[in-house]
């Protein structure tokens, strides 16, 4: 084994790791200097920013055609390769892990901004406005319910349902007749006078985007049945195997690709910004975010991790950096796009066994948003201080699992962490159209909650694995 750590091979791998990540550090650097460049000594027009935007948007683009295949192959493999009481006790571990770590960041999100109070002294919500469609906690819940059992199975690989409430003003003068049945309620402004009334209407649709929530869950369900199945179900199995490992391989040749995606998504991001002064004004509480952020992901995290495992836990933010890297610059507000290079982190770095990741990971990274529910709170309350709005302790507390539902329930949703805030203050009763203030600096922190993320997923499949080790270990004697 030595002399294998030592050959040229080895070393020329190393090389090359190390090699890939400096070029996207790089990239970065260079990201920014090209968009501040072109931002202040070039007139650049919107569809000459939108050719500066394709080579990053053709990167991602990439990575989202093969995540989807990669997560459900990977949860079907990851169930075939455990007995069906393993995998039980392994997705218990999971939604367990997943559930205390979001609160614990939605608790510490509530302290730092109860105690910072970011929001007071700064006269944002002055700006002009812009109106927010609303937006019912009730209404994510049921299609989260409706997207657990999808219609049709390979239609949740590119669409999901989602239901929108659509205002409709009545013309002035009309009757007062009977509602028509897709409406939902009435409302009026201004007095009891028809001429202001509203109809409020409930629009469900099914919208682009992967519906991950079901995909996940009918994969679980298929490798539960495949297992089952035993031997007739062999050559099935082993085709999702090779499938896995297929597209695990394509991804390793598209990562090459990174440095110059990177480049070009920077300087886009770059010519993006308009306002200044806002970001001036939103510096605190972007501040107070990243401390957060910090908190979680440097005490909280690495202190489960040594109590559970007794082990250094610094050791995993080396073995992890790759994946960690890759999050922080994609920034696709969910850690399934930097998913492929999770799993090279975990199984080859970290050295878990290669079942649980392929079980766990794809689980965790679907639901587990610990930055993403940290930010929520914190943008939920500095809005309402913004506003002069005194909390008490009910609505604190509403609010908390207010933003631990919507953490999970936006899972798999294309929506940013703005319009996630959106919900929970329209739930709670706070005012929704501030919420687009947030827009000037959420592009930016949803970078740093994508890291965490990734972060919460590599510690738990450690701390997984650490758990389920004697299961395993007997596994594979009766194997």
């Amino acid at each position: 084994a030595h002399q294998i750590t030592e050959s040229p091979l080895s070393f020329l791998y190393i090389y090359i790791s190390h090699w890939t990540q400096l070029t996207t550090l790089i990239s970065v650097g260079l990201g920014l200097g090209l968009g501040l460049l072109l931002k202040f000594l070039v007139s650049i027009s919107p569809p000459h920013n939108h050719w500066i935007q394709m080579p990053g948007e053709i990167f991602i683009n990439v990575l989202q055609l093969f995540a989807v295949p990669l997560i459900v192959t990977s949860v079907i493999a990851g169930v075939t390769d455990l007995k069906t009481q393993m995998s039980k006790k392994t997705a218990i571990l999971a939604a367990t892990y997943v559930c205390g770590t979001t609160l614990t960041a939605v608790a510490i999100g509530l302290t730092l901004v109860l105690l910072a109070k970011p929001g007071e002294g700064q006269d944002i919500s002055s700006t002009e406005k812009v109106d927010v469609p609303p937006i019912s906690v009730h209404l994510v819940l049921q299609d989260l319910l409706r997207n657990m059992i999808p219609e049709n199975f390979l239609q949740a690989f590119y669409e999901q349902y989602k239901t929108f409430i659509v205002q409709i003003k009545s013309p002035p003068g009309e009757a007062d007749v009977s509602l028509p049945q897709h409406t939902l309620f009435r409302t009026y402004t201004g007095g009891v006078s028809r001429q202001n009334a509203t109809d409020i209407k409930l629009i469900g649709k099914y919208i682009a985007g992967a519906n991950m929530v079901g995909l996940v869950i009918w994969s679980f369900v298929i490798g539960i049945l495949l297992n089952r199945a035993g031997r007739r179900a062999k050559v099935a199995v082993e085709a999702i195997h090779c499938l896995n490992s297929a597209i695990k391989i394509i991804f390793n040749w598209i990562l090459w690709y990174l440095p110059l995606g990177v480049l070009f998504l920077v300087a886009h991001q770059v010519l993006e910004i308009q306002d200044w002064t806002a970001i001036i004004k939103l510096t605190k509480l972007s501040g107070l975010v990243l401390l957060g952020l910090v908190i979680h992901g440097f005490v909280f995290l690495p202190g489960l991790y040594f109590i559970i495992l007794r082990r250094n836990p610094f050791v995993i933010y080396k073995k992890a950096s790759r994946a960690l890297i890759t999050a922080l610059i994609i920034a696709s507000s969910q850690s399934s796009a930097t998913l492929p290079v999770t799993f090279q982190c975990c199984e080859e770095k970290m050295k878990v066994n290669e079942r649980i990741c392929r079980l766990i990971l794809p689980i965790v990274t679907t639901i587990n948003m610990n930055g993403t529910g940290l930010y929520e709170v914190i943008a939920t309350i500095f809005v309402a201080q913004i506003n002069d709005i005194v909390l008490d302790i009910g609505q604190l507390i509403s609010i908390g699992l207010t933003v631990s539902i919507a953490s999970f329930g936006t899972a798999g949703i294309p929506a940013t962490g703005a319009v996630s805030t959106i919900l929970v203050l329209t739930a709670v009763g706070l005012p929704a159209e501030d919420a687009y203030i947030l827009l000037v600096v959420e592009w930016l922190l949803d970078h740093f909650n994508t890291t965490l993320n990734v972060l919460g997923d590599c510690f738990g499949v450690a701390v997984i694995d650490h758990l389920c080790h004697d299961a395993l270990m007997g596994y594979n004697i009766d194997r």
